[in-house]
Order: C-alpha cells, then structure tokens, then sequence
C-alpha cells in the first residue's frame, strides 16, 4: 500500500508540473487534466482508507 501511494503522488505532482508547461494545445491539457482528476482521487482514497494524515501546504512568510 504504501508504496502505491507514493507512486500515486509521483504521478500526482509530475502531471501538475507537466500540465503547467508552456505550447500545450487544449486537446493534450483536456485528457492530462482529467487523467490528473482520476489520480486526485485514488489518493484521497488512499488518504481516507488508510487514515493517511493530508499535508497542509504552506508558504513561508
């Protein structure tokens, strides 16, 4: 499980970044984005299944 959920952040924070990269046509972001969504939620259930604390982010001021 553990590693799963890791993998499942991985995916989670590279498509944010790669989704975010400039010269994207609307086609490409439409499927990343929603591919994005479906990991979203698989690591909420994660997050809820296994009572896995979310991190709080924050800015340092």
């Amino acid at each position: 499980m553990r590693s799963t959920y890791r993998n499942l952040q991985i995916i989670k924070h590279a498509l944010q970044y790669y989704i975010a990269r400039p010269n994207a046509n609307e086609k490409d972001l439409t499927r990343e984005k929603s591919l994005l969504e479906r990991i979203e939620d698989e690591v909420e259930y994660y997050q809820k299944a296994y009572h896995i604390p979310k991190k709080e982010v924050g800015t340092n001021d």
